[in-house]
């Protein structure tokens, strides 16, 4: 639940999304990030279950964008841009209410 409990008006890197926890679980324990904490929020898409890993908290879009340059280079990521918290923490508490 630590994610719900961030600033809202912070950003997160979404790191990666899949319809399988599995896949961002593996990559999850796989990365080694210099900072800040890596989240795993279970929503829905298409009426399906959808995982997103995103890390953070991040001050602002800049800073956001700005970290990116820290995930390594062979980690294997299928997204990388900022999303602010405030959609995702909405979206997260829809789904396990």
């Amino acid at each position: 639940r630590g994610f719900l409990a961030l600033p809202a008006s912070s950003y997160v890197v979404e790191i990666a999304h899949s319809a399988n926890r599995a896949d961002l679980a593996a990559l999850h324990a796989s990365l080694h990030l210099p900072r800040g904490e890596l989240y795993e929020l279970h929503l829905t898409r298409d009426g399906g279950d959808w995982w997103l890993l995103v890390w953070g908290p991040f001050s602002d879009i800049e800073s956001a964008r700005a970290a990116r340059s820290d995930v390594p280079a062979d980690a294997t990521i299928n997204a990388g841009w900022p999303r602010r918290i405030a959609p995702l923490q909405a979206e997260a508490r829809r789904f396990n209410d």
